[in-house]
């Protein structure tokens, strides 16, 4: 009797173990057999961004000139050199002056003896002696001796080459013995330039033209200098292409420290057109389309979870995005190419 209660409640067991294994338990049986797909995870955060434009431009200064004398001769004296910081009407360099100062002496003579012509016939024509047109003609000949005297004195003060305002010499272009004329030379003898209020001009495609504003806060960097990132702000905007092209340029007037810095230098410039303080950003490369959507996975309960995204805008290798998640969500961050919608995750470090 006890023998046939043994059997009978062992059967009953091994009924309720199926029964279990084919209701409750099937679930579990067919997750243990569903492929899991190892990927990594990292936590969704909100980060500064900033939308702006990129491309490069060539330092200039805003004030410089092209020195060139207003004489012509041959150089004798040459009292800088390139790289000197020289004052307003500080001598740079000058001409030979015999020529000059005798044509001077010359006028300066001919003017005070028109004067004193002028003097004697206009007490003449007071006392009648003379007439009136001999008179005018005494008047005429001073105004032509006061000409030359005037012409003759300006060519010799131009034999002397002059800072024209407070700068830097950055160029020269001229030697002891050279013979020099005004705008003759192909390059102007020295160049002045204010080192201390510089821009740097940047080329901007007509598509990209209508974002830039005056006052945008720029970042500037040199591979001459790795180590600093210069600001500016835009100044001015083009109103006309350039040189027959779409591209406008737009000057940047940079600000800090100009220690060192060089006209010419090509620089890496980045135009702030937006500025974020917490921006929902992530690695470009996790962007995935399907020919009608973009979206990114992330991770809820052990399962990959499509996310449809919005780019709003892309810098370097980092995307500006919309989506529906918050910071602290878990974003797959790699074997994300992998995954589809809904599959269990091997989470590995």
């Amino acid at each position: 009797m006890k023998s046939i209660k043994a059997m009978f409640i062992a059967s009953l067991i091994t009924l309720s173990s199926v029964f279990l294994i084919n209701c409750g338990g099937k679930a579990e049986v067919e997750e243990m057999r569903e492929t899991k797909i190892p990927v990594a995870l990292d936590t969704v955060r909100y980060k500064p961004f900033q939308i702006d434009y990129h491309s490069i431009g060539r330092v200039v200064s805003e004030n410089q000139v092209n020195l060139l004398f207003q004489s012509s001769g041959q150089v004798d004296s040459i009292w800088v050199n390139v790289g000197d910081y020289v004052r307003k009407d500080q001598r740079l360099a000058s001409i030979e002056t015999d020529v000059y100062a005798t044509m001077y002496a010359q006028a300066r003579s001919m003017f005070e003896k028109a004067k004193r012509d002028l003097e004697s016939s206009k007490a003449l024509f007071e006392s009648n002696v003379i007439s009136s047109d001999q008179y005018e003609m005494a008047r005429i000949g001073l105004d032509n001796a006061r000409a030359a005297y005037t012409q003759a004195k300006n060519s010799l003060d131009h034999t002397v080459l002059r800072a024209s305002f407070n700068g830097w010499i950055v160029a020269e272009n001229l030697n002891i013995g050279d013979l020099v004329s005004p705008g003759g030379a192909m390059q102007p003898p020295m160049i002045l330039a204010d080192m201390n209020h510089l821009k740097i001009i940047v080329p901007v495609p007509e598509s990209r033209i209508g974002q830039i504003k005056n006052g945008q806060f720029a970042q500037i960097q040199f591979k001459t200098f790795p180590d600093r990132i210069f600001e500016g702000a835009v100044l001015r905007i083009g109103m006309a292409p350039k040189n027959m092209s779409n591209n406008y340029d737009v000057e940047v007037r940079m600000s800090g420290n100009m220690n060192g810095m060089k006209l010419g230098l090509v620089g890496d410039v980045r135009i702030v057109q937006e500025y974020y303080k917490e921006a929902l950003v992530i690695p470009l490369n996790l962007i995935q389309d399907d020919g009608e959507n973009q979206f990114m996975y992330t991770e809820q309960n052990g399962r990959a979870e499509k996310k449809e995204i919005k780019i709003r805008a892309i810098s370097g290798s980092e995307v500006f995005i919309e989506a529906d998640v918050v910071p602290g969500d878990m974003l797959i961050v790699k074997g994300h190419n992998d995954v589809k919608d809904g599959v269990l995750l091997d989470i590995v470090e």
